[in-house]
């Protein structure tokens, strides 16, 4: 394939685009859509490069140019992380690691919560677009062959990605991220352009592609919210499609070679030139530059001096893992052995690493970072969601012959982290219960209150039960749903919020263990003082339209508790319960579910 100076511009836009996106640069809250130009390149170029007659030495050749400075990035993340980073943070960078080596990245992360969520601790979260690249890859042979019978085949599976990714969007936007199938049209954007285009003279002038360039600058200026659910706002939406026709169209025709001689598209040129390993090593460096344990995924430096040591370290390592991995191990004969071998050490020496952090850490520090790990699935979990994915709800008890009550459980990332105990101590008395599987019911886009009683009625619901954090119960939407329940006639229940710390509860107590150092105390009068607007609200409804059960005694006598008589902790942060802190709630929930009668 010839040289194109036009795709190596492009290549340093898009890297320069994400990279400063990680950086948290100000104006640059939509450079996460230069993957989405990543994408529409590699469909190209796999247009151009592949034959069916040299199946295996296209194979061989993507190995020699990707594998080499892939696995190094990531043996290399999770030996610093193995100095640097506590047992709870490690073996999260573990799990990441074992995916990555077999290039389910995406996978792994769409298992675990939104790319756009930082509250784990996810180094290596940029290998989900080189998961995505690989499985495509795997795909070639079978779309060539496809392709080559009828173009009917390529408008059939264009459509049809294009519209199950819009589709899942309004469900599940992180499906529609982290999925091949709702990624591929992106790729086959690109691979048109260059299997049906590419050889055609559809005009003698470049600035087709000089329009399309510009419309890729100005998409940077369109607000683009990676978890709305909607294809106007919502990603990847019409602003992914606008960037990567826009994207498709610069490859097709090409830039003038005016703009191309322009000192600048020189700067990009060799900065798409290093793009891979730039890619690679920016992220990891970011994360493990700023780390600070429990806080997970950090990417904004507290001052201009940090952002300046970020950048140079940026600059540093990616060109190292250029010229002494990527550009010297393309050509490397022995590549399909470097990638099995590299792939065997890395799983092996992370287990090492995780038995001798344990090894290095006291048991009651260890029950402290274990508070991570101590809950239970994100929401409904998502092989519910994908059995059921038009579903609201998910059923959090197992079958019962005949339930005595049916109950909806209502709320936030707080009801979140009570369900597990709640639908236990359910299971015990009969009670199926069902929950919500999005995170913002009642409140700002959440669902409504006429939604959640026609939500209640389609699951022959008797009853509704609503957990909040203080700051997520929406007073007006309460009353609301007061008022609409005077004739759905159902048991409205609220359970009250817990107590919330200014402290990350895990990093308190382990300054304890470590330094002797006190954490903050609260108490119960403390607690009531907090929440007296909630409570005063709730003196002034008509009696018997929510009967509110209190949480605090359970939880604070009178000092209340950060750890267990054991020593687990309670909370997992400031304020989300762990699985050992909605255990200590098991009577309150009895007796919610004992009141229904």
């Amino acid at each position: 394939m010839v040289y194109r100076k036009d795709i190596q511009i492009l290549r340093g836009i898009a890297v320069l685009l994400v990279v400063l996106f990680h950086l948290d640069m100000a104006g640059l809250t939509s450079g996460f859509l230069g993957v989405d130009i990543f994408f529409v390149i590699s469909g190209y170029l796999m247009a151009m490069m592949y034959r069916p007659e040299h199946q295996a030495s296209f194979f061989l050749k993507r190995a020699r140019r990707l594998l080499p400075a892939y696995f190094v990035t990531i043996f290399a993340t999770t030996l610093v992380a193995s100095w640097l980073t506590t047992p709870n943070d490690y073996q999260q960078v573990i799990g990441q690691s074992v995916f990555a080596t077999f290039f389910a990245a995406n996978i792994g992360f769409w298992l675990e919560n939104s790319y756009f969520d930082k509250a784990a601790f996810k180094p290596l979260l940029h290998l989900w677009s080189l998961g995505l690249e690989i499985q495509f890859y795997l795909l070639v042979p079978l779309l060539y062959r496809l392709f080559q019978k009828h173009f009917a085949f390529f408008v059939i599976i264009w459509l049809g990605s294009l519209a199950l990714c819009f589709w899942l969007l309004g469900l599940s936007p992180k499906t529609s991220f982290f999925w091949i199938p709702m990624r591929l049209w992106q790729f086959l954007i690109g691979f048109g352009c260059g299997y049906y285009l590419a050889n055609r003279q559809l005009a003698d002038t470049a600035w087709p592609g000089a329009l399309a360039l510009l419309v890729i600058v100005l998409m940077l200026f369109v607000p683009v919210d990676g978890q709305a659910m909607n294809i106007w706002y919502g990603h990847p939406g019409l602003s992914a499609l606008a960037i990567s026709l826009a994207t498709g169209v610069t490859l097709v025709f090409g830039l003038p070679k005016a703009l191309q001689a322009h000192p600048l598209a020189s700067v990009l040129e060799r900065i798409g030139g290093y793009s891979y390993s730039l890619y690679l090593a920016h992220f990891p460096v970011i994360v493990l530059f700023l780390y600070q344990p429990f806080r997970g995924t950090l990417t904004h430096s507290p001052d201009a001096a940090s952002t300046a040591a970020l950048v140079a370290l940026i600059l540093m390592t990616s060109t190292l893992l250029y010229r002494y991995v990527e550009n010297p191990l393309r050509h490397e004969k022995a590549i399909i052995h470097f990638g099995m071998t590299a792939a065997a050490f890395m799983v092996v020496s992370g287990q090492l690493g995780t038995l001798l952090q344990i090894k290095m850490v006291d048991a009651k520090q260890m029950q402290i970072y274990q508070a991570w790990f101590d809950r239970d699935a994100y929401r409904c979990g998502k092989i519910k969601r994908l059995l059921d994915p038009l579903a609201h709800t998910c059923t959090l008890t197992d079958a019962i012959a005949k339930p005595r009550h049916h109950v909806l459980l209502v709320g936030n990332s707080h009801a979140d982290s009570i369900k597990a105990t709640f639908s236990a101590v359910a299971q015990e008395k009969q009670i199926a219960v069902y929950f919500l599987a999005e995170n913002t019911p009642l409140m700002k886009n959440g669902m409504t209150a006429l939604q959640l009683i026609q939500e209640a009625r389609h699951r022959h619901a008797d009853a509704i039960v609503l957990h909040y954090s203080p700051e997520g119960l929406d007073q007006t939407a309460i009353s609301e749903l007061i008022a609409l329940n005077r004739t759905a006639k159902l048991k409205l229940v609220l359970l009250m919020p817990v107590p919330i710390w200014n402290i990350h509860v895990p990093m308190a107590l382990l300054a304890k263990e470590k330094t002797g150092q006190l954490p903050p105390q609260q108490t119960l009068s403390y607690y009531q003082m907090a929440n007296h607007a909630l409570t005063d609200y709730l003196q002034h409804q008509e009696p018997g339209a929510l009967r509110v059960y209190p949480v605090a005694p359970s939880l604070c006598q009178p000092i209340c508790a950060m750890q267990s008589a054991d020593g687990r902790p309670l909370y997992f942060d400031s304020g989300h319960l762990t699985l050992t802190g909605s255990r200590h709630l098991t009577g309150v929930f009895s007796q919610i579910l004992d009141d229904l009668g």
